[in-house]
């Protein structure tokens, strides 16, 4: 061995809608014991129903900026997709749940998250966002999602791309 500590958690991007680490990343982690500590668990907004099909994105969001990732350029792009999250609303408020709370919590159900990176412009959605802590989702919802979204998950784990070699 090289003298080094274990890996003890890994931190990739997970959601509803990408799920590209469940087929090879997880079980790995899983038996190794290494922990997810996810980050973008409401996609960058889209799952909150923030973008709207046929409507161009709000002025001022991360769609806007010219600095945004291509990831929710292409989601919000994709006029399907933005359809079929426009119906996570519903199954939300049956659960009492905010759209973002569903999110959150549908990350927090699978027992290999750790723990969820969330990110916040305002106090508000820290609290909506904490909302979820705790909340277990039945499977029937979970079944509905998944329905729902259909081929709009992405699920390829080559799709997960390495970072640049570093100096």
């Amino acid at each position: 061995m090289l003298g080094l500590d274990r890996i003890v958690s890994n931190q990739p991007q997970y959601n509803m809608l990408w799920r590209v680490i469940e087929s090879e990343v997880v079980p790995v982690c899983e038996r190794e014991g290494i922990g997810q500590i996810v980050w973008s668990p409401i996609a960058q907004d889209v799952l909150t129903g923030k973008y709207k099909p046929g409507q161009a994105p709000p002025e001022g969001s991360r769609a806007t900026d010219e600095s945004g990732s291509r990831f929710i350029g292409r989601m919000v792009q994709d006029e399907r997709l933005l359809e079929r999250v426009q119906g996570l609303a519903p199954l939300a408020a049956e659960a009492g749940l905010s759209p973002a709370q569903l999110a959150v919590a549908w990350v927090l159900q699978n027992p290999n998250v750790s723990s969820a990176i969330i990110g916040a412009t305002r106090p508000e959605q820290v609290r909506d966002n904490v909302g979820a802590a705790g909340v277990t989702l039945e499977d029937d919802l979970l079944r509905r999602i998944d329905d729902l979204l259909g081929d709009s998950i992405l699920r390829d784990p080559s799709l997960t791309v390495s970072p640049p070699e570093r100096p």
